[in-house]
């Protein structure tokens, strides 16, 4: 609700500068600078609390490259800008990857009364996976799975027999994963994805109902060979996608 307050407030207040920047009392700006500025930020600020460094420094430097008269830059831009932000973007994810899967250890080992039922079970989710799964391995089984691909590719096959939650965290990168060979006894699947610059391909069961959730920017979702039948089991995907692509193939 507070973030659908904010950005009503500020598509108003856009849409007020936008008018008012026409009839000449404030620098004028186009329409669809404006929008694309709406755009960038919107990438930007969704893309800080998962630190997706890419959703981070690109939309910054396409809002320099847009407003590199009024900033005084134009002898950065466009392409040392890019090569900045490409060079940011890189150098902060190999400093801070390590540090998100330590900051959620950090929630796991204080205050986990505080936090309810739902850190308690993320935590014990978390404890099961590192005893029970190695990322490195093709073949994954469990409950749980977690999959991270960074600056590279991988393929994963999930065997499981009574598949739950998987989270899938890739960056500038592929990643394709199979869960043909993969069950859901209860009905009911997550797959959490974090996507930036990277393409994710989910192979699933034609028997499975695929639940989009995922928050898109500047990507796109795509689902194939989609089957029309009797339903075993329900996917629903959760997070986001920023400058990538996730496709959903049906086999």
């Amino acid at each position: 609700m507070k973030k659908n307050y904010f950005w009503g407030f500020f598509l108003i207040l856009a849409g007020a500068y936008l008018v008012v920047s026409q009839m000449g009392y404030l620098p004028k700006v186009g329409v669809f600078t404006l929008i694309f500025t709406i755009v960038c930020l919107a990438v930007l600020i969704a893309s800080i609390p998962n630190l997706a460094f890419g959703g981070i420094f690109f939309p910054l430097a396409f809002i320099g490259i847009m407003y590199d008269k009024q900033l005084g830059i134009t002898a950065v831009t466009p392409w040392t800008i890019l090569l900045a932000a490409l060079l940011l973007t890189i150098g902060f994810h190999l400093i801070f990857d390590r540090f998100k899967k330590k900051r959620f250890h950090h929630w796991c080992g204080h205050g986990r009364r505080e936090r309810g039922h739902k850190m308690e079970a993320d935590c014990e989710k978390e404890a099961y996976s590192e005893k029970h799964i190695n990322a490195d391995e093709e073949s994954l089984d469990g409950e749980y799975i977690y999959i991270h691909v960074s600056f590279g590719s991988v393929i994963r096959y999930v065997t499981s027999t009574d598949f739950q939650t998987a989270d899938i965290e890739a960056s500038f990168g592929a990643v394709s994963v199979y869960f043909d060979n993969a069950q859901i006894p209860s009905g009911n699947a997550v797959v959490n994805i974090e996507s930036s610059f990277a393409g994710v391909e989910l192979y699933v069961p034609h028997t499975w109902q695929v639940i989009n959730h995922i928050n898109s920017s500047f990507g796109a979702v795509d689902e194939k060979n989609k089957h029309s039948g009797e339903l075993a089991a329900t996917l629903t995907l959760e997070g986001s996608n920023s400058f990538g692509g996730i496709t959903i193939y049906y086999v």
